[in-house]
């Protein structure tokens, strides 16, 4: 038995997003000394282990407590949610059996009847109530979930979300894992078994003779049932040792980020998947120069996003000119800014706002009130994609006698110079679970 190594990379919307996901799938190969034949489909022995995970022991199994991708990717099989998000980020009921809006700031799930826990206990409302309450809490979560303020339930296995703000799509954002209420009592152990909480996703975790599998769970309750009767999970203290176990064939998945800054390319196999991590260039309004509505219209025209994302981000970034990625069904039809450049309306709406004089010394463009635009644009140096997109902005932005001085800060640094307002511009991303 061989196995042929596949590395998957997620394509993150530009301006921009991605991490890559390595697999290893077990497949049979015929005795080379055979002369026999064959094209009967190779048998795959569902006691076997599909393929070897990574578990980081130092970081937790709780979904609300993980700090890292590594566990992240373990907990997705373990824990279902409400919904999942299809390739057009409409939502997909999964533990959910349907949805209403009854206000147009209130959403009431009907979960689906007889669904259990992987302990053989039913899975409730109140279950799902307990876990919006930690995902509300968590780093995590929280992010998607600000704009729904309560959730309770009123019987009959339906729950209601109360919105701030009235909002069709805010179904999406309900993927919050459920776990079993109360049993994440012991989580604050992450190296304890007993500390992970109870799910009903398509694994749980178990332990014999001191290591860690995950076994499927066969009475999982949905249209997607595991193949594989376990997974064999390799723990590992240190995330910086997981690429040399990946190279080893040692594990069969390896998670990547161009979040973290770094991407290394892999010989085998390869293919893509979406993400929803946003990459943006951020505007200061309340530096004087930028106030102008018009001038802020003229940078976005100027920069090619196509070519950040091909140049910048090596090719694996959905070019977007809003908040969204392109194959979100909620702006099919809708009219906005090309992602391609448009040089021509750009100096156009410079001019039109006074920015027609250009200084031959230190070529720079301004206005006859003496206002130039010379601009601070802030970036993480520890992330040399986001190094790399400041350049190409600067070198853009240049030929429209726009200077941007980049500032590089450790992230820290980038962090406090963004709130204390020490910018022009800043390279950012938002993540999204």
């Amino acid at each position: 038995m061989n196995c042929a190594k596949k590395l998957f990379s997620a394509l993150m919307c530009l301006i921009l997003i991605v991490s890559s996901f390595s697999s290893c799938a077990p497949q049979e190969t015929a005795d080379e000394n055979s002369t026999e034949q064959t094209t009967a489909p190779p048998v795959i022995n569902y006691d076997k282990a599909g393929f070897t995970l990574v578990y980081l022991r130092t970081d937790s199994l709780n979904p609300y407590n993980i700090s890292g991708e590594t566990n992240r990717d373990i907990a997705r099989l373990m824990y279902d949610p409400l919904f999942n998000i299809g390739n057009d980020f409409k939502p997909i009921p999964v533990i959910a059996e349907s949805y209403t809006f009854t206000e147009p700031d209130v959403i009431t799930v009907k979960i689906k009847p007889n669904l259990k826990f992987t302990d053989g206990s039913a899975l409730t409302a109140d279950d799902v109530v307990y876990s919006f309450v930690l995902a509300k809490r968590s780093d995590f979560y929280s992010p998607s979930l600000k704009n729904i303020t309560d959730a309770s339930n009123n019987g009959n296995g339906n729950i209601v979300f109360s919105l701030k703000n009235a909002n069709p799509y805010e179904v999406a954002n309900l993927c919050f894992p459920v776990i079993k209420k109360n049993s994440d009592s012991n989580a604050s152990d992450s190296s304890d078994i007993s500390s992970v909480p109870i799910g009903s996703g398509r694994y749980f975790l178990k332990e014999e003779n001191g290591t860690e599998k995950l076994i499927a769970n066969k009475t999982r309750l949905g249209s997607y049932i595991p193949v594989y009767n376990y997974i064999s999970l390799r723990d590992v203290t240190e995330v910086s040792s997981v690429t040399g176990l990946f190279d080893l064939n040692e594990v069969d998945f390896y998670t990547q980020s161009f979040s973290e800054g770094n991407y290394k390319r892999y010989s085998g196999t390869s293919t893509y998947y979406d993400t929803t991590n946003l990459v943006f260039l951020g505007i200061n309004a309340d530096c004087k120069v930028l106030n102008e509505s018009k001038v802020r219209r003229a940078l976005s025209l100027l920069i090619d996003r196509e070519t950040v994302a091909a140049s910048s981000f090596s090719g694996f970034a959905v070019p977007t000119s809003t908040a969204y990625h392109p194959s979100f069904y909620g702006i099919k039809g809708c009219s906005y800014i090309p992602v391609k450049s448009d040089a021509e309306s750009a100096i156009e709406l410079l001019k039109d706002t006074g920015f027609k004089n250009i200084s031959s010394t230190y070529g720079f463009r301004y206005n006859d009130d003496g206002d130039k635009l010379e601009l601070r644009l802030l970036v993480n140096k520890e992330n040399s994609f986001k190094l790399s997109m400041a350049r190409n902005i600067q070198q853009t932005l240049a030929e429209a006698d726009i200077v941007v001085n980049i500032k590089e800060y450790s992230y820290n640094n980038y962090i406090q110079a963004i709130k204390s307002g020490s910018y022009d511009l800043y390279i950012g991303e938002v993540k999204l679970p």
